[in-house]
């Protein structure tokens, strides 16, 4: 990402607030782009899983020779990585292009920033005249931006306490918030076993198909055994492919899910492990996939967490796990300190170290041995952060096609 386009989203996007906003505006200037249905518009919302399984839905339709445009979020490296066509990041000047349209719209329509982000990814899928759409849902469902596109498929990988400050307290009103993405007539798919009452009942009102582990087994849980891709999201990635005018049954074989990768969720390499994991829910399947894997073995925490999550929730799990945790200061602003870290996780049984940079970070993890695991977990802000010194470390431009080639 050139320093043009990152000054221009930090100066016009992110200085934002992001709070809700009236949706009558957004209505106004995406029914006037008059967008042309792809023949397939997928759905996908849930709490933990969503952004792997618009990966492995992508990666299937290259393989049919289906072009395709994912939009997801958040990115890990560079913005662009939000908006790809045929798994290709949009270019730097056709991204700042179409920001700019829609930013205009910004004081007039009373637009916000995911509104923008959700402008721009449609009407560059709709000008690159692709097959497949995947639209993930930021959070929640009911007002995201991506909800206001009619879908084929619509998906629910899964519902899990997160994002509590805006979409409720419960697991009924968080799961009340995401079913508003189910449509008449159509798939709605819910990956867990336990369905929410809210998922039944939205499901019933609007006649949709509602699909889950409930009422059918998942052939491809047999091929879980590492733990890489959770059971909901396989579960919802066969249920999709059977169900998609597509058809990408043929092409999920045992290979294609060990083969699967997505950087900054279980990216293991050396004696690294780096996951963004940053809700509970997300933590417990970490640890899981620990057990199964890693039992035994010494591992040295890092952490690092968003301003606006609980720390102790995080950390507590690890009790038992780990006996000292790494915080750093200093490598991103929307990261917490590691004072107020400390000062909310008072009651935990850790012992903590702090260091001021990501490279004294990194020095400590050149002091362990080959055979303890160095894990990176808390926030995707975090895992970026390690990710880029590790490239600008190397000379390598900062993108995910660099990760690919070192990792």
């Amino acid at each position: 990402m050139t320093e043009n386009l990152a000054k221009w989203i930090e100066e016009n996007l992110l200085i934002q607030n992001f709070k809700k906003k009236s949706l009558d505006g957004y209505k106004e200037v995406l029914n006037s782009l008059n967008l042309k249905k792809p023949k397939e518009i997928i759905l996908i919302g849930g709490t933990n899983g969503k952004g792997s399984l618009s990966e492995l839905i992508t990666k299937l339709a290259l393989k049919r020779n289906v072009s395709v445009g994912t939009y997801t979020s958040p990115h890990l490296l560079n913005f662009n990585e939000r908006i790809r066509v045929n798994d290709k990041e949009i270019s730097d000047e056709k991204l700042l292009d179409v920001l700019k349209r829609f930013n205009e719209y910004k004081e007039s329509h009373n637009l916000n920033f995911y509104q923008i982000i959700s402008l721009a990814a449609l009407y560059h899928f709709n000008k690159s005249d692709l097959d497949l759409w995947i639209l993930e849902i930021g959070m929640g469902g009911r007002l995201d931006p991506m909800n206001f596109i009619e879908p084929d498929i619509s998906v629910i990988t899964k519902v899990a306490l997160d994002h509590q400050e805006y979409l409720g307290d419960t697991i009924e009103e968080i799961a009340a918030e995401k079913a508003e993405i189910a449509r008449p007539e159509k798939p709605f798919i819910f990956g867990s076993e336990n369905v929410p009452n809210a998922i039944i009942e939205k499901a019933s009102k609007v006649n949709s198909f509602l699909i889950s582990p409930e009422k059918k087994s998942c052939s491809l849980n047999e091929f879980s055994k590492k733990r890489t891709i959770s059971r909901e999201v396989l579960f919802c990635l066969n249920e999709v492919s059977k169900n998609s005018i597509f058809d990408f049954s043929s092409e999920i074989t045992e290979k294609f899910l060990d083969d699967f990768k997505i950087f900054g969720r279980l990216t293991l390499f050396d004696n690294f492990l780096i996951d963004s994991a940053h809700n509970e829910d997300s933590v417990r399947n970490l640890i899981n996939y620990l057990d199964s894997n890693f039992k035994g073995k010494k591992i040295n925490l890092f952490f690092g967490c968003s301003e606006n999550k609980d720390p102790e929730k995080l950390l507590e799990p690890f009790e038992g796990i780990v006996d000292k945790i790494y915080l750093v200061d200093n490598i991103h602003k929307k990261l917490m300190s590691s004072k107020k870290i400390l000062s909310k996780i008072e009651r935990l049984k850790f012992s903590f170290n702090v260091k001021d940079s990501m490279k004294s970070l990194y020095l400590v993890t050149k002091d362990t041995s080959i055979n303890e695991l160095n894990l990176f977990i808390g926030s995707f802000y975090f895992s970026g952060e390690f990710f880029k010194f590790l490239l600008e470390k190397r000379n390598l431009p900062v993108s995910i096609s660099s990760l690919k080639e070192v990792l």
